[in-house]
C-alpha cells in the first residue's frame, strides 16, 4: 500500500527527473544550434566553387598560364583559372611566360583550386601573399580574361583598363586571342 507521503515523494522525483531531462535536452539543442550556425557561417564565407587550397613552391613555368608546383615530394601542374595567355609560339607568349616567372618562380604560393581541365591539370587562382597572380597577369597586359571559362567577372574590367592603357600585349593593338590563334593553328594543320 502506498501512502500519501510516498506518492508525493514519487511525484516530486518524477518532476525532478522530468526537469533534469528537459534541462539536458535544452543544453543539447543549444549545442546543435551552435554547430548549425557555425556550418552556415562556413558555407557563407567559403567560395562555393573552391574545392581545395594548396600551398607549394613554384618549380617550373610552362607558359604564361601554366606552371608546376612542388608540394612535399609531388609536382602538380596548375592552369591559371579565368585567364588565357598567348601561346609559346605566338607573339607575346615568351613575354607572358617571363613575366609570370619573375613574379612567382621559386616562390611559395597558395592555389585556390576551382576545377580540373580535360588534360588532368588542376585549375586555380594563384596567390603570392595577398596578390592574385591571375588578375595581375591581366592587369599588366599579359593575358586575356578567358570569357569561355570566366568566373571572375572583374577580369573583364581589368582587361579593359590594360587595353586602354596600351599595356603589355595591347601596345600594338593587333593582339590575337590565344583561342583564335589555336583555332588558326588547327585549321592550318
Amino acid at each position: 500500500m502506498y501512502s500519501i507521503k510516498s506518492s508525493v515523494v514519487c511525484a516530486a522525483t518524477l518532476v525532478g527527473l522530468k526537469l533534469l531531462i528537459m534541462n539536458q535536452l535544452i543544453i543539447n539543442l543549444k549545442k546543435i544550434l551552435i554547430a548549425l550556425n557555425f556550418l552556415i557561417l562556413l558555407c557563407v564565407l567559403l567560395p562555393a566553387d573552391a574545392k581545395d587550397t594548396l600551398k607549394g613552391n613554384v618549380v617550373k613555368i610552362i607558359d604564361g598560364d601554366t606552371l608546376d608546383i612542388k608540394i612535399e615530394s609531388n609536382v602538380i601542374r596548375i592552369r591559371l583559372a579565368d585567364i588565357d595567355t598567348p601561346e609559346r609560339n605566338q607573339p607575346w607568349g615568351l613575354e607572358a611566360k617571363k613575366f609570370l616567372a619573375t613574379k612567382i618562380l621559386k616562390k611559395e604560393v597558395q592555389i585556390l583550386i576551382t576545377n580540373k581541365d580535360r588534360y588532368g591539370r588542376q585549375i586555380g587562382n594563384i596567390f603570392l601573399g595577398n596578390t592574385n597572380i591571375n588578375e595581375l597577369m591581366v592587369l599588366k597586359g599579359h593575358a586575356w580574361a578567358y570569357r569561355k571559362y570566366l568566373n571572375n567577372k572583374n577580369l573583364i574590367e581589368i582587361e579593359t583598363k590594360a587595353r586602354k592603357a596600351s599595356i603589355g600585349l595591347w601596345h600594338k593593338g593587333d593582339a590575337v586571342p590565344p583561342w583564335d590563334w589555336r583555332k588558326g593553328v588547327r585549321e592550318n594543320s
